[in-house]
């Protein structure tokens, strides 16, 4: 919200300048000034709320709070077509074997989980966008900007906060995805992709519903930007194994995947689970929350 809204101011007093420049024409210099005074008020509106952070929310009441409702996924929705599969790197292999070979014994704590995560998708994005040059139905997306995988974008500790109401009280939620991944410009709302990292080994579900929150502000700010395709996918993993999710028109559906030992591949699970409830977070957008029907 506060970038946006910095944005936003930005390119009005650059217009301004234009139109003082350009044009002596009053009524069109007062609508100007007019915008730029409504952004400023409603940017200190927007700082005067008291603050929650998304890790502050219980997990079992996401859901309901962003108006979701868990759909039973088809058998191959959260599966990639045959066309969208693509190998991990050789080299991905041995660098995960030496991260084991070098931190044996060492505890599994949020830091080396990190270095796990950020070598598994730094080494497996570089691979998709080498081979989108020799795969080009690997160059289709769902967004209008997107030309091609190697317009990928991906930011680490991106930032997101979005006046909501919880518990009755309207208050300013935010949080820091752990990795984003979108086609365009961020404040454009194109995030295709949000990825949460777990604390610990085993903590996949709490960073479930972490990285469902997010993608429901997304999803939110794309269905208040009226954006053709609303929808938004989430993982949240401890790098060892996790959890997919899916989030299209107000409906979300998970799966379990875990990384085949000694493997170059990533196995989803057979089995479908669904979310449990239980206790154990700078997208910038102003949105509306929607009222329940």
């Amino acid at each position: 919200m506060a970038e946006f809204i910095d944005i936003l101011q930005q390119r009005v007093n650059k217009l301004a300048e234009k139109v003082a420049h350009y044009t002596k024409n009053k009524q069109i210099m007062e609508e100007t000034d007019a915008i730029a005074n409504l952004i400023r008020t409603e940017s200190r509106k927007r700082n005067k709320l008291p603050s929650k952070a998304v890790t502050e929310l219980e997990a079992a009441q996401i859901p309901d709070l962003f108006f979701l409702k868990e759909d039973d996924p088809t058998d191959d929705e959260l599966r990639p077509r045959d066309h969208e599969m693509v190998t991990l790197p050789t080299h991905l292999e041995t660098v995960l074997g030496d991260y084991a070979l070098a931190t044996g014994g060492s505890p599994a704590n949020e830091t080396m989980l990190r270095s796990r995560i950020d070598a598994i998708m730094l080494c497996t994005l570089a691979m998709m966008k080498r081979e989108c040059v020799y795969n080009p139905r690997l160059s289709t997306g769902s967004v209008q900007s997107t030309d091609s995988i190697r317009s990928l974008h991906l930011q680490f500790e991106r930032s997101i906060k979005t006046p909501w109401k919880v518990e009755g009280k309207q208050c300013l939620l935010s949080g820091v995805v752990d990795y984003s991944l979108w086609f365009g410009m961020p404040q454009n709302y194109e995030t295709n992709l949000v990825m949460v990292e777990a604390k610990k080994i085993g903590a996949v579900d709490s960073g479930t519903f972490q990285c469902l929150a997010y993608m429901a502000i997304i999803h939110h700010a794309r269905k208040r930007a009226k954006m053709k395709d609303t929808s938004v996918y989430g993982i949240a993993t401890d790098s060892f194994r996790g959890k997919q999710a899916r989030l299209k028109s107000s409906l979300f559906s998970t799966k379990f995947f875990e990384t085949a030992a000694h493997s170059s591949s990533i196995q989803p699970q057979p089995q479908r689970k669904r979310w449990r409830e239980g206790s154990d977070t700078e997208f910038t957008t102003e949105l509306e929350q929607p009222r329940r029907g």
